[in-house]
């Protein structure tokens, strides 16, 4: 493990830039099917419309993701992490690219197509956790995965200001929304010279055959029939469905019902990506010095429990503008719980295969979270045609569901799991 950092820092540079380039234009998405200045609509468009092609433009790329991201993340462990971290950032590049022509041209189609292109190569975080997998240990593993989502963070918090920022200030009469998009290839740029010239591979053992001779579904099977990746599996797929919603339905709901201009939609979900960062820079670790694991995995699930149900009665009671800094409190538990919840899933994850199974049962994990945020994407446009508060009112069946699950015998094998010596 001597050249664990040597590793891990150029990982959390491209880590950063490319999620800076991903992130960048989240909070324009709402803009261009919301605002009635949108190139993609016209201005008399109705709201359930436009709810219903939003949640199937959110969607689109989790749905490709169930395909895409277990075979990009088993081909990691045959051909290393690094050919494949290289195809995802060059995937970032030209989903930025075809998606800024789409809006500029005024072509939905276009932009659905970009959509498409992020979902097959641009999906580096499964790789990069592989990566942790490959240099960690089981004493600071967390604490890795922890590092690995404060970059993701950061890049997520500075990503949407700039996108909100950049929207609608610059050439709008002639770019209407397209520069942050403009922007995001310029960042994804960045990350394929980093991935290119800078990191390393990590992958230990390297095939001498042809790759293709190891690749097949079998691998990938024996990974999903695993009792303990099912359990994990089962507690992931219920914390994400109450994440996914917040996060993919909070920024129209601020738009239509609390009329939040760009630069606050943009700054709103940079803040929630800066608690993400502070949690995993600080949270973790402070944590596992009265904790372990499991009991850390608890209390951060009840954490987005709360923080969703602050939300929705902050909503639901339509208060008056100047307590609309409520909204932005109630974010704070929810995204310092979900964070961290996660990072004690990935490494729950990592601790239940062998070193040569880390991209396989990453890429699970992934399919789980593609399946979750595809499948509440389109449901969640529809319940928001039907109410706009409707999304937000359904969210926290998810991590309810969670803690009940962590409290009954099965939960208990997801307890049990961190105790276990790795395979």
């Amino acid at each position: 493990m001597k050249n664990n950092h040597r590793s891990i820092f150029p990982l959390l540079w491209l880590i950063l830039f490319d999620q800076m380039s991903l992130n960048i234009a989240f909070p324009v998405l709402t803009l261009l099917f919301f605002d009635t200045h949108t190139s993609l609509f016209a201005p008399n468009t109705s709201h359930a419309v436009r709810s219903l092609w939003y949640g199937l433009c959110v969607a689109l790329p989790h749905v490709i993701n169930i395909i895409a991201t277990p075979i990009l993340s088993a081909l990691s462990d045959e051909f290393g992490r690094r050919k494949i971290l290289f195809t995802a950032t060059l995937g970032a590049f030209i989903f930025s690219v075809t998606a800024a022509a789409g809006i500029y041209f005024g072509l939905l189609s276009l932009l659905f197509l970009g959509r498409f292109i992020q979902g097959v190569f641009s999906r580096t975080n499964p790789i990069a956790q592989a990566v942790i997998g490959d240099i960690g240990d089981t004493h600071n593993k967390v604490t890795y995965m922890g590092y690995l989502q404060t970059a993701i963070s950061i890049g997520a918090f500075i990503g949407p200001v700039l996108g909100g920022y950049f929207a609608n200030r610059f050439f709008f009469a002639k770019l209407n929304f397209s520069l942050p998009y403009i922007l995001a290839a310029i960042f994804a740029t960045i990350s394929c010279l980093l991935t290119a010239f800078v990191f390393q591979e990590t992958l230990a053992e390297k095939k001498i055959h042809s790759p293709w001779s190891e690749f097949n579904w079998q691998s990938i099977k024996k990974v999903f029939s695993n009792s303990q990746v099912i359990c994990i599996s089962v507690l992931l797929l219920l914390s994400q469905i109450s994440w996914s919603i917040y996060y993919q339905y909070i920024p129209p709901i601020l738009k239509t019902r609390l009329n939040f201009s760009a630069d606050q939609l943009g700054l709103f979900v940079g803040m929630i990506a800066f608690w993400l960062a502070l949690a995993t820079t600080f949270g973790i670790r402070f944590l596992q010095q009265f904790f372990n694991l499991a009991e850390i995995l608890i209390l951060s699930i009840y954490l987005v429990a709360i923080g969703l149900i602050m939300t929705v009665t902050i909503c639901w009671l339509n208060l008056s503008p100047h307590l609309n800094f409520l909204i932005w409190i109630a974010a704070i538990p929810i995204a310092v719980g979900d964070v961290i919840a996660y990072s004690c899933i990935s490494a729950l994850y990592s601790d239940v295969v062998s070193r040569q199974e880390q991209g396989k049962v990453m890429g699970v994990c992934f399919i789980i979270i593609a399946l979750i945020w595809a499948l509440t994407g389109v449901f969640g446009g529809v319940l928001m045609s039907v109410s706009g508060l409707l999304p937000l009112i359904v969210a926290p069946l998810g991590v309810i569901c969670a803690l009940a699950f962590m409290h009954s015998k099965y939960g208990n094998r997801v307890i049990t799991i961190h105790h276990v010596n790795k395979p």
